[in-house]
């Protein structure tokens, strides 16, 4: 018989082996219960998280487009480029990769303070930019290191190249990196988080964005435990963007922007019949080359302290008084209202009154009796005063809408001004007083409230010189209209008004005769203008207007000059602006005879 002690010794243990083996059935279910939802339940979202710790997707940049000229020569293009990256995923330590990093590569504080920004921005699969423009042997000294960068990574891109620097500037414009700004105007913008991803900024790089930038490819790469790529898994290739080809000639452009020299101002040369334009560039220049990378804050404080303006394109938003050039509007509508006899004469003795109110021809001594020719020829102030009185400012301003003033002309590029054309409407609404006689007669010099590009001064001139056919200025291939629309303009007073021009000129006694120009007998027609920017006071002109040079640069007149090439059977328009240049005649005529000269060299009249 057993010991009551040792019955009870042995109840006590069954209950806890019971109790044991209860707990371990519980866990057992537990297990089962869990092993079977993560592996049946959850099993797709479970193997679809491994295979994210396992793999790494990347969108890869597409190729930009390239930019031709007429002749194909090459605008803009891509050319090879290193980069070093950071993604966080893979990096065992970033702040010890960047360390590392900075032992072999210099980094400035704003380009530490950018990755840092970045890193707490970005996802931890996206790339961050660490230092763009790496040199191969950098290159190089990099990948012998890369066991101490962990996360970084040096990849071969393509970065944005203009093979002839700062001769297309403002025409073909720039790209660069995108900033806070950009990044919350493109939220969706799948590019956007790209590592030197750059984006038009001016000219047609902004302008045709869309077309230039492409469709984004992708690669999808196995990474170690460490982070590093072990081998790409699948790819797509990127499609480049789509190429631009331009009616633009390089060789012109080099023409102009050297002829225009120091000069602040611009030039552009279409053709008549086309609306091709053949050269457009706005002086001085840059290299657009410089805005690839950051550029240097003392580089862009030269640039934008600069009096000359070395950013603004001249050409499309330079607003001026266009001067004695606005006189062959005046001419033709006064002609086309019948209000003028191209034979009636009109005499100058140096100044007109009207009311309280001396307005002085720029010949203090007159010209005496002049018919139209003359009056454009001697680019006669009186004749056009008297003229305007006659005509009203109500048809010259139409006039002037007709021929393309008050609205841009739209060659394709982003920003152009519309300039003004000032009508009594405008003046009472603006500044609540009435539209005066004086108001006409200083339009009828292209001053006052009238303001112009050179843009719309280039197209007014060839429609012009074409006999009145309503053409459209373009600067991509193509974009032309095959049969131009008639304006509706008289011949004998568009022949007329081109004869005046060919003697300002061609004529002894024209203001442009020491810029005449002679190749193979073909010779240009113009019209100079010099546009005050400061008033001349009664004092002044009593005691002798202080001569130009004498000027501070601020302070000199405005000088232009339009014109079309040959005089018979016209091909090209050019105008030319000399911002404080002093006068058209001494400034801005002996530059367009320089770029007509090689234009009328490469083009031939047989070709």
């Amino acid at each position: 018989m057993s010991a009551p002690w040792k019955y009870e010794k042995d109840r006590v243990f069954i209950k806890r082996l019971i109790v044991l083996l209860l707990v371990f059935f519980l866990l057992i279910i537990v297990l089962i219960t869990r092993v079977f939802y993560l592996q049946i339940l959850q099993g797709d979202r479970y193997r679809l998280l491994a295979d994210k710790n396992r793999t790494s997707v990347r969108l890869t940049l597409p190729s930009r487009g390239n930019i031709f000229d007429r002749n194909g020569v090459k605008l803009a293009e891509n050319k090879k480029n290193f980069q070093a990256v950071l993604i966080k995923e893979e990096a065992l330590n970033v702040q010890k990769s960047l360390e590392n990093f900075e032992k072999i590569i210099v980094l400035d504080e704003d380009e530490k303070a950018r990755i840092q920004k970045e890193i707490k921005r970005k996802r931890p699969y996206m790339a961050i930019r660490i230092k763009d423009g790496l040199s191969f042997e950098e290159a190089a000294k990099l990948h012998l290191n890369a066991p101490d960068l962990t996360g970084i990574q040096i990849e071969e891109d393509l970065i944005r190249h203009y093979p002839l620097k700062d001769v297309n500037a403002h025409l073909i414009g720039y790209v660069s990196l995108m900033n806070d700004k950009d990044l919350e105007e493109n939220p969706d913008d799948p590019l956007a988080d790209l590592p030197g991803y750059r984006i038009g900024r001016t000219g047609l790089e902004n302008s045709f964005e869309e077309v230039l930038k492409g469709i984004p490819g992708f690669k999808k790469k196995e990474v170690n435990a460490y982070g590093r790529s072990v081998r790409v898994l699948e790819e797509a290739v990127s499609q480049k963007g789509e190429s631009l080809n331009l009616t633009i000639d390089s060789r012109l452009q080099e023409v102009a922007l050297t002829a225009l020299g120091k000069e602040s101002g611009s030039a552009i040369v279409m053709d008549v019949n086309t609306g091709e334009i053949l050269a457009m560039v706005s002086s001085p220049s840059y290299d657009t080359n410089i805005f690839t990378m950051p550029v240097p804050v003392k580089v862009w404080r030269s640039l934008i302290d600069n009096e000359k303006r070395p950013l603004q394109n001249k050409a499309l938003t330079g607003t001026y008084s266009p001067g004695s050039i606005f006189k062959l509007v005046v001419a033709l509508a006064g002609l086309e209202h019948k209000i003028i006899h191209p034979n009636k004469k009109v005499y100058c003795g140096g100044k007109v009154t009207i009311g309280n109110h001396d307005f002085h021809c720029w010949k203090r001594s007159g010209h005496g009796m002049v018919d139209l020719e003359q009056a454009l020829m001697h680019s006669c102030d009186v004749y056009f005063y008297e003229l305007a009185q006659q005509i009203g400012a109500e048809k010259i301003t139409n006039m002037a809408k007709r021929l393309g003033f008050g609205v841009p002309v739209n060659i394709g590029i982003k920003g152009e001004r519309e300039g003004l054309v000032p009508t009594p409407e405008w003046k009472k609404k603006r500044f609540k007083d009435d539209w005066r006689t004086g108001d006409t007669v200083n339009l009828s010099i292209g001053q006052g409230f009238l303001g112009t590009t050179p843009m719309q001064l280039v197209y007014m001139t060839a429609q012009i010189a074409n006999g009145g056919k309503k053409i459209k200025p373009h600067v991509i291939k193509g974009e032309g209209v095959d049969t131009p629309a008639s304006l509706g303009f008289k011949k004998e007073h568009l022949n007329l008004i081109k004869r005046g021009m060919n003697k300002v000129v061609n004529h002894e006694k024209g203001t442009a005769y020491r810029s005449r120009i002679n190749v193979n007998g073909e010779k240009m027609a113009g019209k100079t203008a010099s546009t005050q920017v400061r008033r001349i006071t009664k004092k002044e002109r009593e005691k002798g207007i202080i001569k130009q040079e004498d000027l501070p640069w601020k302070y000199r007149d405005h000088g232009m000059f339009a014109a079309f090439a040959p005089v018979q059977n016209p091909r090209f328009a050019i105008v030319v602006m000399i911002e404080h240049g002093g006068g058209g005649s001494s400034s801005a005529a002996p530059v367009a005879a320089k770029i007509l000269t090689e234009t009328l060299k490469l083009y031939p009249k047989n070709n």
